[in-house]
């Protein structure tokens, strides 16, 4: 049996890294890994007595839409920890079967069409460098032709790989307390940076990844 494309047979050594650790200051996001270059697999337990949250990536956002152009753009949070303003990317909008326009109230995804004057936007940060928080989004160009509000996708400057969105118990991937854990492996892993949040001090994680 062959294997995968792009996955690599065991004739090279994969060594396991281990960045464990403990929260250091309870009701704060704390980075766990900055955006990696390459990572094949990740692996996030809770060994604490109280629930944690994940986060991955740059902060969520979404656009509004005003007769087919975008009027506003929306972080889900403010993010924390960053050097330089992630960019603004937006994916979709058009009409993927170029018939009369349905009604969308959602988002669509990243892989729908985009239109022929797609929007342009960039983060207004605030605060010194290593600890900017985005304090809005302003668009430059609106675009034109969207059937429907595009899938607004926020990523980090390659020269900042350590600014992250912030998780908490209302926003995050849920790590239940007793070995609650967040894995990716196989032929795809993610390479965005990970923040944790724990409500309360020195409690316990488990994150080992390989590269």
């Amino acid at each position: 049996m062959s294997a995968l494309v792009g996955v690599r047979g065991q004739y090279i050594k994969n060594h396991l890294y281990d960045v464990s650790g403990t929260i250091s200051s309870g009701g704060t996001a704390q980075l766990l890994l900055p955006m990696a270059l390459t990572r094949t697999s990740l692996i996030i337990q809770n060994i604490s007595d109280t629930n944690m949250y994940i986060s991955i990536g740059a902060p969520p956002a979404t656009c509004t839409l005003s007769s087919g152009s975008v009027s506003t753009v929306t972080a889900g949070n403010a993010g924390q920890g960053y050097s330089r303003p992630p960019y603004v990317l937006f994916y979709g909008g058009a009409l993927a079967n170029r018939a009369s326009a349905p009604t969308y109230t959602l988002a669509g995804l990243p892989d729908y069409p985009s239109p022929a004057n797609p929007a342009t936007a960039h983060c207004v940060m605030t605060g010194a460098a290593g600890s900017q928080t985005i304090s809005s989004i302003v668009v430059d160009n609106p675009g034109s032709g969207y059937a429907y509000p595009p899938f607004v996708f926020l990523v980090n400057d390659p020269l900042d790989p350590f600014g992250f969105s912030v998780p908490s118990a209302t926003s995050g991937i849920e790590l239940v307390s007793g070995g609650g854990s967040y894995t990716s492996n196989g032929s795809i892993c993610i390479t965005d940076q990970i923040a944790i949040f724990c409500a309360s001090s020195s409690k316990a994680f488990t994150c080992k990844f390989t590269i």
